[in-house]
C-alpha cells in the first residue's frame, strides 16, 4: 500500500500539476456529492480556517540544502542530501547524494527548471526520498492544514484515514504531524512545513507494522543562509 502510494505520487512531475491535481481532488471531496455519486461513506473535514502560511511543496530555492538520516528495509541506515544552486535564467543547479552504511553510494547533478531537475530525478534512486510525503489536499493546494484536520472514507473492503494530529519541530523548524491508516493500521507518517520543500520526518511501515523507510532531516540551510 505504501509503495503504490509512493509510486502514484512520483509520477506527479510538475509542482503545478501536483496543485491543479490536489485542488481538483479536494473541490471533488464534497462529501454529499462523492457520497451519493460511489456509495462510498466519506467524513470530509470543514473548510480549513485562514492562514498566511504559503505552502511550497516541492518548491526548492537556490541556497537551499536539505541533509537527512535514512533508514530502508532494503539498503539499511545512510544519509540523503540535496543542495540547490542557481544556474540564472529561472535555471537550477541540484546536487543530491545518496550514501549508505553498506558501502552503497548514489550521487547525481542536475541542472534545469525546476520541473526538469524533478522530473528527472525521480528516475533515479534518490526518488524514493524527493517523492515520499504523502500529503492532505489542502496542503497540496497551498490551502493550510489545522491539528484536528482530518479526512476518511470507508468501504465494505477497508477504510482509510487522513489525519493532522500534531506538531513537532526539528533542526528548528516547526511542522505538522500528519498520519495515513489502512485498516486501522498507520501506514505512513509525515512532518510537514510550510517553510520546507521536502517533509522534516518520513515514516512508512507495512500493514503488519514493519518499517520500510525513514528519513529525518538533519541540517538544513535555507535561500538566505540560516539553518
Amino acid at each position: 500500500m505504501a509503495v503504490a502510494g509512493l509510486t502514484a505520487l512520483s509520477g506527479c512531475l510538475s509542482v503545478d500539476d501536483i496543485t491543479s491535481r490536489a485542488r481538483g481532488e479536494a473541490g471533488d471531496r464534497a462529501g454529499d456529492e462523492l457520497r451519493d455519486r460511489t456509495g462510498i461513506d466519506v467524513e470530509t473535514p470543514e473548510e480549513p480556517p485562514e492562514t498566511d502560511e504559503e505552502w511550497r511543496l516541492y518548491e526548492f530555492e537556490p541556497g537551499e540544502r536539505y541533509e537527512y538520516r535514512i533508514d530502508t528495509e532494503a539498503d539499511g541506515p545512510g544519509t540523503f542530501s540535496w543542495t540547490v544552486e542557481d544556474a540564472g535564467e529561472d535555471r537550477l543547479v541540484v546536487d543530491t547524494g545518496l550514501t549508505f552504511e553498506s558501502g552503497d553510494e548514489f550521487a547525481r547533478t542536475v541542472t534545469g527548471t525546476q520541473d526538469e531537475v524533478f522530473s528527472e530525478l525521480l528516475a533515479t534512486p534518490a526518488a524514493i526520498f524527493i517523492g515520499s510525503g504523502l500529503h492532505s489536499p489542502y496542503v497540496t493546494a497551498n490551502e493550510g492544514v489545522y491539528v484536528g484536520y482530518e479526512w476518511r472514507v470507508a468501504t465494505d473492503e477497508g477504510s482509510f484515514r487522513y489525519a493532522v494530529e500534531d506538531t513537532d519541530s526539528y533542526v528548528g523548524t516547526d511542522c505538522y504531524v500528519a498520519v495515513t491508516e489502512v485498516d486501522g493500521a498507520v501506514v505512513h507518517e509525515s512532518c510537514l512545513s510550510p517553510d520546507l520543500a521536502f517533509p522534516a520526518f518520513v515514516a512508512y511501515y507495512d500493514e503488519s507494522g514493519e518499517q520500510l523507510l525513514e528519513m529525518e532531516l538533519l541540517e538544513y540551510e535555507s535561500a538566505s543562509g540560516g539553518s
